[in-house]
């Protein structure tokens, strides 16, 4: 896991949120972990966090949510400044079947991986241990 990484939730459900929460602390040990609820208010906690964002941030994106999906919401994303994205990563976290959602995640420029909920710990600990040894 990459060091003094802060956590951004972006999910509609509570419950969801909650659950994420407590496996990344207990499972991960991280304590830095912020939760809203819309696309819209990711995109705001973005550009009020530009300045005092830590050398990485993992923006943990559901799919599925009213107003603004995960795809509009990385639509909204691109148009941000390169240094917000250079120190980002986004994995989708989702309960999806639907193929074409996630060929779509797959496939986008900005999401690391697809990774279904409940989140799989042990499997995010392995990305960023890859991204350590690269």
């Amino acid at each position: 896991m990459k060091a003094k990484c802060k956590f951004l939730i972006v999910d509609d459900n509570e419950v969801d949120q909650m659950v994420t929460r407590m496996l990344l602390k207990k499972k991960l040990a991280i304590d830095d972990v912020s939760q809203v609820s819309t696309g819209d208010e990711a995109l705001q906690w973005l550009r009020q966090s530009d300045s005092t964002l830590a050398e990485c941030l993992i923006i943990l994106l559901d799919i599925q949510m009213p107003e603004m999906d995960g795809f509009q919401f990385l639509e909204a994303y691109d148009k941000m400044g390169d240094d917000v994205k250079h120190k980002t990563s986004i994995i989708m976290l989702s309960s999806t079947l639907d193929p074409r959602d996630i060929r779509r995640a797959h496939d986008h420029k900005y999401v690391k991986t697809l990774l279904s909920k409940p989140m799989p710990t042990h499997r995010l600990g392995e990305l960023f241990a890859e991204d350590a040894d690269n």
